[in-house]
């Protein structure tokens, strides 16, 4: 074999190399590296990117392949090289007729090629007749082969990087002289030959009109998409819902809880009756109101004075003051951390509650860890309670790392595979189930973040939930019930503990607007007065929930923000090569 390549150079390059890989029964020896008819010494340095001296070439193998290395010196000009070997086992003698099937250009270059001229010379002069054949692959190659007595042609252009192009010719078996060098099989080959070749042909034209056909009725090929990428995560979902999510029916059929049903602490009711724990200022809020309530501290109202329009106008506007209390009152394990953080702001003192937000977030640091503990705290005294059974979060798990794995498996041998120039049917749908798969995975990790699909309550839990849900309708509707609500003062104080909790306090101020006892007014230490009489109305900096926000704002961690950081087939022959 005897190959020419032109480097054209700009810069200055000092080597280039050339991978032969090897092959069964495939063998290569008498390699000669030339330049202008001047041969290069052999012994050269083979080391890639390394040092030799001009005129020298090296051969070693390298990655199942045999390279074959030489150096030189050139700058910014264009020189041609000539390669020589002998390789043995590359023909394949039938009784009938020589293959010869050398892969000419390899899809190991990384670069694209202009122009490709091939001549295979026959031992002597063969009959161009139906024994003689020559075929140039692959199909979507822009290329055309030429058969004379006694030499076949091929040439190519624009041949894409990583593309190989291969050189197929057939011709009698009397035309050699000698089979030392060739593979000898018994039997005749022209006709498998012949239907490898059709194969290949009628295999390239069948993926051309699938793919044709998906494109040209995309509402069919999307709808078909659709299906595959989002079908199998839904029903997935949907029988995990059915089997481990969905709510078991109880006896419980009352519409209203008059009174809090349980003792159970209002930082962990919400998330009962929401199925779902993610606590947050209103269970924040109304834990500090409860403590509030229970003595833990002291609070008094008071008016504070608020400057509009830059202090051309003045307002008053209720306040509570609070102040430490009874320090012996117990705290559970989430309402500790609530503590922390009001008792850091009073540091022994007392402070109004419209000047909280700015007390906290002067440490903001220290309080952001102790609002995440509280957050903490309570999710782990839902876990204790046992409120809920997660048996079908292990289903999604499992299925997401199928689908994932699919999805990576997929992907990665259809992209590798793929063919810009002509694609593959196979490559294609490989890498169109691997988006579904993916698509199907997402799905799953979705359906993980919304826990009433995958876990639902026990039968302690759902009929504590439904009673509880009863009161919060009550508490919604009471204002406008014609039957006038217990009107005891703790549980007044209890109703509006839980309906922060809720998010709804501000219908239970107003139900207290309309329906107070007489005990709110004058003994209440969570129910505040407005500078106009109203009860919880008014001009107030205590409106529960721009309270509740505020603390959520200020218990929040700093932000912070960053940039960038690092982080054919079957012939002989082929390879690639470059230059340094």
């Amino acid at each position: 074999m005897q190959e020419s390549i032109t480097f054209d150079f700009s810069g200055s390059f000092s080597g280039a190399y050339r991978d032969l890989p090897f092959r069964p029964n495939l063998s290569f020896d008498q390699v000669k590296v030339s330049e202008n008819g001047d041969e290069y010494t052999p012994g050269g340095n083979t080391e890639l990117g390394g040092f030799g001296l001009p005129g020298t070439f090296g051969v070693t193998g390298a990655n199942k392949s045999l390279r074959i290395v030489w150096h030189y010196s050139a700058t910014d000009e264009q020189r041609t090289f000539q390669i020589s070997y002998r390789m043995r086992g590359l023909a394949i003698a039938y009784d009938d007729v020589v293959d010869v099937n050398f892969r000419v250009w390899g899809d190991e270059w990384q670069a694209s090629l202009g122009s490709l001229d091939s001549h295979m010379r026959l031992p002597r002069a063969a009959p161009v007749g139906p024994l003689y054949r020559v075929w140039g692959s692959p199909a979507w190659v822009r290329g055309v082969v030429n058969r004379a007595p006694g030499v076949a042609t091929l040439q190519a252009v624009n041949v894409p990087a990583k593309q190989f192009v291969e050189f197929r010719v057939v011709f009698p078996r009397n035309v050699l002289t000698s089979t030392a060098g060739a593979q000898v099989r018994s039997g005749n080959g022209l006709p498998k030959i012949i239907a490898e070749e059709a194969a290949s042909q009628r295999a390239y034209e069948h993926d051309r009109e699938r793919i044709d056909s998906a494109k040209s009725h995309p509402w069919r090929t999307i709808l078909i998409l659709l299906i595959l990428g989002e079908a199998p995560a839904l029903l997935l979902v949907g029988g995990v819902w059915w089997f481990y999510g969905r709510e078991r029916p109880t006896s419980y059929d009352r519409e209203y809880e008059q009174a809090p049903p349980t003792e159970t602490e209002p930082a962990l009711v919400p998330s009962l009756v929401a199925q779902q724990t993610k606590p947050g200022s209103n269970e924040f809020t109304a834990t500090l109101f409860d403590l509030v309530r229970r003595g833990r501290y002291k609070s008094t109202a008071v008016t504070t004075e608020r400057k509009l329009w830059g202090g051309l106008r003045h307002e008053d506007i209720a306040d509570l003051q609070l102040a430490l209390g009874d320090t012996s009152v117990p705290l559970t394990g989430f309402e500790a951390p609530v503590a922390e953080v009001i008792d850091a702001v009073l540091a022994g003192g007392e402070d109004r509650l419209s000047e909280f937000r700015e007390s906290i977030e002067a440490d903001r640091s220290g309080n952001s860890k102790r609002f995440t503990d509280f957050k903490k705290t309570v999710d782990d005294a839902i876990d204790a309670k046992r409120w809920f059974a997660r048996g079908g979060l292990p289903i999604l798990g499992i299925s997401l790392l199928v689908f994932a794995g699919v999805a990576v498996v997929l992907l990665s041998t259809g992209i590798h595979g793929y063919r810009s120039a002509a694609p593959r049917w196979g490559d294609v749908v490989r890498i169109a189930l691997g988006l579904c798969a993916a698509t199907n995975a997402a799905s799953l990790i979705f359906a993980a973040t919304k826990a009433p699909l995958w876990r639902r309550r026990t039968a302690a839990g759902q009929t504590e939930a439904e009673r509880w849900e009863a009161f919060r309708r009550y508490l919604t509707d009471f204002p406008r019930l014609q039957e006038a609500p217990p009107a005891t003062l703790e549980l007044w104080e209890r109703y509006l503990v839980y309906g922060i909790a809720f998010g709804i306090a501000e219908r239970v101020l107003q139900g207290a607007h309309l329906l107070m006892p007489e005990a709110l007014h004058d003994q209440s230490a969570i129910y505040w007065i407005s500078p106009t009489g109203d009860l919880g109305s008014g001009p107030s900096a205590l409106g529960i929930g721009d309270l509740s926000s505020g603390f959520g704002s200020a218990l929040a961690p700093a932000s912070s923000s960053g940039g960038f950081s690092g982080g054919g087939g079957g012939g002989g022959g082929g390879g690639g090569g470059g230059a340094w």
